[in-house]
């Protein structure tokens, strides 16, 4: 995924998940991969993690998703969330009744600090009405209220002893108010007026983002599974249109065999109704070669383009049959998605990004981005909105 990531959490409990779901079965092509992933880890703390982890987990995950084997595919998911410190331990360890008896360990553990929480909110309530006989029920609120912004210390010079204050500093006060009031999400770009509770729609836009959020995952996995076909990957889009949102495209498909001859990968439709064409390759394939000292497009990348291009022409020469049915292909452009950094043997990511992007200066209606250039697209968008 793009961006700073944050370190790959691998310990007993992840572990564990991953001997059950060895119990639980796999085909002979999972087994091994989910096998690869422990042997990696090792047999005893401290336990290996880093990219090599994850890199396992989401082939393994890809495997599972294109045997179409949901049950593994979740539970390698879930495997993957918590390595990427996205599924918290407590809901890992209750799902898959890990470390035994978590479910009631951290439901006691909820009721303890409950209990201690009320006890000490109590004892609060007691004392300011002890000194305060004639307080009215807003002012005990009130005094309720500050207490959101009770802040414990330890007290110098006495180890283990803890002091509570009103206190805050500047800094913390903004982040409570952020947080707590100022906080939302909407897949419109448009902020919403915050409420003291979250509306239908505020809950909706969270979900709608966890989803995308999820899918992007997902296709990162079959993207860096180096065995994925040409298929694997037009699966993973088209059910996540929305990646092709930074290039203003409408969130729905045209018909692929849009004219004589050819079968387009994906057609997507502009809110105009122009046509751009979207031509899949592989992941796991070369990009580039060096020539005279320079790193130029491979042969993979230019037959690709000319496959694209005359595309193009054949829906040129169609334009007017087209048009009858409300295609307007004038203007149609492409993109060709081919290749990944991960899989270059020299190039580096920004190598592979300056000679594509001197490539397509000199392109006119076809353009080449790699599947790293997509999901790091779809990242920007979602971090928008997050």
């Amino acid at each position: 995924m793009p961006g700073p990531r944050s370190r790959v959490r691998s310990d007993f409990a992840l572990r564990l998940l991953l001997e059950k779901i060895v119990e639980y079965g796999l085909s002979d092509h999972i087994r091994n991969l989910v096998e690869d992933a422990q042997r990696h880890m090792g047999y005893r703390s401290p336990y290996r993690g880093g990219r090599t982890l994850t890199d396992l987990l989401r082939q393994a995950h890809a495997g599972a998703r294109s045997e179409d084997d949901q049950d593994a595919a979740e539970r390698l998911e879930d495997a993957l969330s918590y390595a990427t410190n996205v599924m918290l331990a407590p809901d890992l360890e209750i799902k898959y009744g890990l470390l035994g008896g978590a479910r009631g360990r951290h439901a006691n553990a909820l009721t303890t600090f409950m209990s201690i929480s009320a006890t000490f909110v109590a004892d609060k309530v007691r004392t300011f009405c002890d000194e305060h006989p004639q307080a009215t029920r807003d002012e005990l609120m009130a005094y309720l209220d500050e207490m959101k912004h009770l802040v414990i210390t330890d007290v110098a010079g006495a180890a283990g002893v803890f002091e509570v204050s009103r206190s805050m500093n500047e800094q913390a006060t903004w982040m409570t108010e952020v947080l707590l009031d100022r906080l939302h999400t909407g897949d419109s770009g448009v902020g919403v007026t915050p409420t003291a509770e979250a509306t239908a729609e505020e809950i909706a836009d969270v979900v709608l983002l966890r989803a995308r959020r999820r899918a992007l995952r997902d296709l990162d996995a079959v993207v860096l599974n180096r065995h994925s076909s040409e298929r694997d990957l037009q699966r993973a889009l088209e059910k996540n249109l929305w990646i092709f949102g930074g290039t203003q495209l409408a969130d729905r498909l045209g018909p692929r065999r849009i004219s004589r001859g050819i079968e387009l990968d994906l057609t997507l439709l502009r809110p105009d109704g122009t046509v751009h064409v979207v031509e899949l390759k592989r992941a796991a394939v070369p990009l580039l070669t060096h020539q005279r000292g320079r790193w130029v497009p491979t042969n993979e990348v230019h037959r690709a383009v000319a496959q694209a291009m005359n595309y193009l022409v054949v829906l040129d020469e169609d334009r007017a049959r087209l048009a009858e049915h409300g295609i307007d292909v004038r203007r149609a452009s492409a993109a060709v998605i081919i290749g990944h950094p991960e899989f270059e043997e020299e190039a580096s990511e920004n190598e592979v990004d300056a000679a594509l992007r001197v490539y397509n200066s000199h392109l006119s209606r076809v353009e080449v981005i790699t599947y790293q250039q997509v999901v790091n697209r779809a990242d920007r968008v979602l971090r928008l909105v997050e």
